[in-house]
């Protein structure tokens, strides 16, 4: 049978016999306020924190979306994904790279270590761009 084997620094496999994935979302601008006003005011440590204590309470994946008019959402998914590499706590889970805008997943996909996931991807504008 098929396996799906995602990783951050150790593997996760989903298996026919994994039947529930917890994913931390709140690594989200657009879902928590608190992640937003701390990205916003550049406080990235307190950000990671965010990210350690969804790991510790049991995240299987770290969700990180960057999407804010009021932000470089490149800048931030960058500076906020290479944090994330340097801390073994948060980085042995697999990420989540989520944004509608193709140029933020890929920064976000340069600096991530192992295998993620990559969501919200839209081809409304055309396939073209």
């Amino acid at each position: 049978h098929h396996v799906l084997t995602l990783s951050g620094l150790e593997p996760l496999r989903f298996t026919p016999e994994v039947v529930f994935t917890n994913i931390g979302e709140r690594c989200n601008i657009s879902g928590s306020a608190a992640f937003r006003r701390l990205i916003r005011e550049s406080q990235y440590e307190p950000a990671l924190a965010i990210a350690r204590k969804q790991v510790e309470e049991g995240a299987m994946v770290v969700d990180v979306n960057m999407d804010d008019g009021l932000i470089d959402g490149v800048t931030a998914m960058t500076r906020f994904i290479n944090l994330i590499s340097s801390d073994p706590d948060v980085a042995k889970v697999p990420l989540m790279i989520d944004s509608s805008k193709f140029h933020v997943i890929e920064a976000g996909l340069k600096c991530t270590q192992g295998k993620a996931i990559v969501n919200s991807i839209s081809l409304k504008v055309g396939e073209e761009e």
